[in-house]
């Protein structure tokens, strides 16, 4: 059986994601517009389990930039953190078993077990 993929967020983290998609070279790369760019952040906020952070590791990754979407992880007890930058994340996973995978790996699992 195939288990259901949870995507965790806090406001700190859905603001960060915020401010890089609407980068206008994100927006270029991307060809959406900066409307349908909002309403996909909308969607995807609407989808999000809300996660309090309560506790703050720091420093865990070797970028302090991504130390919030590690403390989301960990605060929302996450199986694994899905992530094109996953040589940021890798070390400090571990520290929690927390998997961490590029999307198109996760894709793959999902794929297999159907």
């Amino acid at each position: 059986m195939l288990r259901d993929l949870t995507i965790l967020m806090d406001y700190k983290l859905a603001c960060e994601y915020r401010d890089v998609a609407l980068r206008e070279e994100h927006l270029a790369i991307s060809g959406k517009t900066r409307q349908e760019t909002e309403q996909l952040l909308k969607m995807l906020k609407a989808i999000a389990e809300p996660v309090l952070v309560l506790v703050r590791h720091r420093p865990l990754s070797p970028d302090a930039d991504d130390d919030m979407v590690l403390d989301v992880a960990v605060n929302g007890n996450a199986d694994a953190i899905v992530t094109n930058n996953t040589k940021h994340f890798r070390e400090a996973a571990k520290s929690f078993r927390l998997d961490t995978l590029a999307p198109a790996e996760r894709l793959r699992k999902f794929q297999k077990r159907s």
